[in-house]
């Protein structure tokens, strides 16, 4: 049997030490939590979504320090910015797996000077905020995440389409099957395409063997 610890204790201990280092880190900084875990509607599989509003003249030496800032909360197994900001000037979208963390409990990192009011519109429209840096392959298996995540809360279809944009980002056809099987050929595909990405393909897979014992006792329509 394979196990993944959900306890939401865990996730809002790791949560809080998130929010304590960010602030600690920059002096004038504020962090705290958004999204589900803020709202208290969040579910087993809920990722970590964080706001970090920064002194402007502080902004970019903090987004510089970020991975060894985070490295007080624990070890990090990948660290990414979000193209569409990757070269703002002033927010930022960082996705943070940490090590020996399940997958769904991804931390997403919302990061704003002080001078925009945490403006979730911000240079969204801005060409010359957007950045190449970004592995598809790591994308693919993010999406296959998204995709185990949905079929554990019941929803087929929000599953099939994760696993449409996951094989679309490595070029490949979707194989037949149940989702559950297409998430793990995801993983088996992208192992063999980029062997960067070995310690997330494992980990994916573990996390399917897990969804697989879980949803053998629920409705085989969520399969």
């Amino acid at each position: 049997m394979v196990a993944i610890n959900l306890d939401p204790s865990v996730r809002r201990s790791l949560a809080n030490a998130v929010t304590r280092v960010l602030e600690e880190a920059v002096a004038g900084s504020a962090a705290g939590l958004r999204g589900s875990l803020a709202r208290g509607t969040s579910d087993p599989y809920s990722d970590i979504d964080v706001f970090w509003d920064l002194p402007d003249s502080q902004f970019h030496d903090a987004i510089d320090d970020l991975p060894d800032i985070l490295t007080s909360v624990g070890p990090v197994e990948s660290i990414r910015a979000d193209p569409l900001l990757q070269n703002s000037d002033k927010r930022r979208l960082i996705f943070v797996q940490f090590a020996e963390v399940p997958l769904y409990w991804r931390v997403d990192i919302e990061v704003f000077a002080a001078s925009i009011g945490r403006d979730d519109a911000y240079d969204l429209d801005n060409i010359d905020a957007r950045g190449d840096h970004w592995s598809l392959t790591y994308s693919a298996l993010a999406n296959g995440v998204a995709a185990l995540k949905a079929l554990l809360r019941g929803d087929t279809e929000r599953a099939r389409e994760s696993l449409r944009n996951a094989y679309a980002r490595i070029d490949q056809p979707i194989p037949d099957g149940s989702p559950l099987d297409q998430i793990s050929g995801l993983a088996e595909i992208v192992g063999r395409l980029d062997l960067e990405q070995a310690e997330l393909v494992r980990r994916l897979q573990l996390h399917c063997e897990a969804a697989r014992e879980a949803l053998e006792t629920e409705p085989a329509s969520r399969c």
